[in-house]
């Protein structure tokens, strides 16, 4: 990228980066390799919650089949504002503060049973989960929430950030400048 072509827009907006389609799709594929994701949801008091919960990735959101016994289903039903974050095995992360991982914001939304996607939706959760799914969808306070992710980062490494515009959109943008040591006007290089 040029000087001129790092500079920001007139609405103070960053120029995309030529990679942004391998990295959309690099990011889509790490997701497809985890079974969990980690939830930021809200109280109805205004208080962080943090939980884990089974998902399904289709169509560029995410789903969640989770019980009303679950503080984070009452979370998301109270407010449909949350984040998500996926992370690479630790056993896997050779420098825990490099940690590859991938976190959206999302919106979320309930899918009725009533609705042909519910349906759809739990064929495809069956294929990845198994069995245990017929059992949880005879269940009452078992429902079916759609997330749709915005603005999110995806970060493999040290110096290795990058702006999300949601997970079908292929667009990246890096994020280069950020570490300096103190007293320092020099972004950091690859430390890692």
């Amino acid at each position: 990228m040029t000087e001129q072509q790092a500079k920001p827009t007139e609405n103070n907006a960053m120029p995309k980066t030529n990679d942004g389609a391998d990295l959309v799709a690099e990011v889509r594929d790490f997701i497809g390799t985890r079974k969990l994701l980690n939830l930021a949801s809200l109280t109805p008091e205004g208080l962080p919650h943090a939980s884990t919960a089974p998902f399904l990735a289709a169509d560029g959101n995410f789903y969640l089949f989770i019980s009303d016994l679950s503080e984070h289903a009452a979370n998301l039903k109270a407010n449909c504002k949350a984040s998500v974050i996926f992370n690479a095995d630790e056993a896997e992360t050779k420098q825990a503060f490099a940690r590859l991982r991938v976190t959206f914001n999302v919106d979320a939304g309930l899918i009725g049973r009533e609705v042909p996607l519910w349906q759809t939706r739990l064929e495809q959760m069956r294929e990845k989960f198994g069995p245990v799914i017929d059992h949880l969808k005879n269940l009452e306070d078992f429902h079916l929430f759609e997330l749709k992710p915005s603005g999110g980062r995806y970060v493999k490494g040290f110096g290795q950030a990058y702006a999300l515009e949601g997970l079908e959109k292929q667009v990246a943008l890096h994020l280069k400048d950020g570490h300096r040591e103190k007293g320092s006007d020099t972004p950091l290089k690859n430390a890692g």
